[in-house]
């Protein structure tokens, strides 16, 4: 059982110590942020290769927002988030992963200089 916890622990070290930071942007719907996942993640019903992503936000109804994640080959995913998750203290941008049965899950997504972070839905 220690091994599985040590292997989470290094793994969220990974996931915040790989470039999932990125610079300001998202400050208003259309704008756009890279990141790097660094292991296949889960968006909806949707996987995602380990791999750069170019992630561009549009403001839907009901508060909520709809993120595309774009390969460099061009392929795309989409999730929807709500904008209620608390920001992280350091206010930088990241994407915050959770781990269910070993996959995976796109959790939260924290864009420096928002006052409030994204959240998104899980499948069930």
């Amino acid at each position: 059982m220690n091994a599985l916890k040590n292997i989470g622990t290094k793994f969220a070290a990974v996931v915040i110590a790989t470039g999932l930071v990125a610079g300001a942007a998202f400050a208003a719907s259309g704008a756009t942020v890279k990141v790097t996942l660094p292991e296949a993640v889960s968006i909806g019903n949707t996987t995602l290769a380990s791999g750069e992503y170019t992630i561009t936000e549009s403001t839907i109804s009901g508060g909520a927002s709809l993120f595309v994640f774009r390969d460099a080959k061009g392929d795309t995913a989409s999730a929807v988030a709500l904008k209620t998750a608390e920001p992280s203290n350091d206010q930088k941008t990241q994407v915050v992963l959770s781990n269910t049965g070993g996959t995976l899950h796109l959790d939260k997504m924290f864009i420096e200089g928002n006052s409030a972070g994204y959240q998104f839905s899980e499948v069930k």
